[in-house]
């Protein structure tokens, strides 16, 4: 059986990230491999990429989101009234589609 996992050395002792499929114990042979090299995009990188795609048509840009202002606690108050008088909000839904029938 071969397996490949990730560990971390601590300590001088090898670490495993995961369970293995090992009974107490075993003994296994160890090859160290190190781990790919990450490629550094810079956000100047990635702008170039992000306007390529735009340019060929294969995104769209978002559209610009307002912002919401936070509610007060006043407001929020006023909202819990106003739901709590209106009941439960399964029977205002079932009142609702019974209207549109």
């Amino acid at each position: 059986m071969s397996e490949t996992f990730t560990a971390v050395y601590e300590r001088g002792v090898l670490r495993p990230l995961a369970r293995l499929p090992l009974p107490e114990h075993a003994r296994v042979q160890v090859r160290l491999v190190p781990p790919p090299a990450r490629t550094g995009t810079t956000p100047s990188e990635r702008q170039r990429v992000f306007d390529a795609l735009l340019d060929a048509g294969l995104i769209r840009p978002q559209p610009a989101m307002d912002l919401v202002p936070p509610v007060s606690e006043t407001e929020l108050a006023t909202a819990a009234a106003a739901l709590a008088k209106a009941g439960p909000i399964s029977e205002l839904i079932i009142a609702e589609r019974a209207e549109s029938y």
